[in-house]
């Protein structure tokens, strides 16, 4: 049984953050691209708005930000218009922000934590050039969709919502999917860590092509592998 929530949503389209990136802190930003480029990733060129260092890789479909430490956590990472105005808006109404960098002579950016401590976090502008027309599909495969931790599943659900994502409930898997134009999330309750999922278009060819250069597990869900800076990836 597949249930739509039917929560109204109220956003216009110019409303609506548009998703950017993944973004992930990585006290080693150079030996994570080297890592990412190794499996086939395609590194996209990063505008110099940032302070810090910073990098940017692509399958084609999911962009990952690599960022010095920069933020506390891991997170999803929007552009949204009108930022300034809105966060101060949110400000005023009592919205506790884990950050929110509003300054005359700052590149504007605020961010928002989850239920569970995932960064949602929203931007002036893009910080990065678009994806090449052509990327070639690293060794992994291409991006399927994120697993976010969930323990508390309605206020999970609530919370992206108001960014604009659409649930849906598949209640005798007792999971849920949120979707926003350019990317799928999951959710399932318990889930205690962030997962990116990967579709190779031959699992034991990927494998054997990976194993020998990093430590493969095989889990549940299939094989996972950990990037340098920690993030976890899951093929199946």
């Amino acid at each position: 049984m597949i249930l739509i929530s039917r929560r109204p949503v109220v956003l216009v389209m110019s409303d609506t953050p548009q998703f950017l990136e993944f973004s992930v802190p990585c006290p080693d930003v150079g030996k994570s691209l080297a890592w990412y480029r190794e499996l086939g990733f395609t590194e996209l060129l990063a505008g110099d708005i940032r302070t810090h260092h910073y990098a940017v890789i692509t399958d084609g479909d999911l962009c990952i930000g690599l960022h010095a430490n920069d933020y506390p956590s891991a997170g999803l990472c929007f552009v949204q218009h009108n930022l300034s105005r809105r966060v101060r808006q949110g400000q005023a109404a009592g919205t506790r922000y884990e950050f929110a960098r509003l300054g005359e002579d700052e590149f504007h950016e605020a961010a928002l934590l989850d239920p569970d401590g995932t960064l949602a976090v929203m931007l002036e502008a893009r910080t990065f050039s678009g994806a090449l027309s052509s990327v070639a599909t690293p060794v992994i495969g291409r991006f399927s969709h994120i697993a976010l931790p969930c323990t508390q599943l309605p206020n999970s659900i609530e919370f992206w919502q108001d960014f604009g994502f659409i649930a849906v409930t598949a209640m005798e898997l007792e999971r849920t999917e949120l979707h926003i134009p350019g990317l799928a999330v999951e959710m399932i309750p318990g889930e205690r860590r962030i997962t990116l999922h990967f579709k190779p278009d031959n699992l034991n060819d990927c494998i054997h092509a990976i194993e020998h250069d990093n430590p493969v597990r095989k889990t549940g869900a299939g094989y996972e592998l950990v990037a340098p800076e920690g993030t976890r990836i899951t093929m199946s």
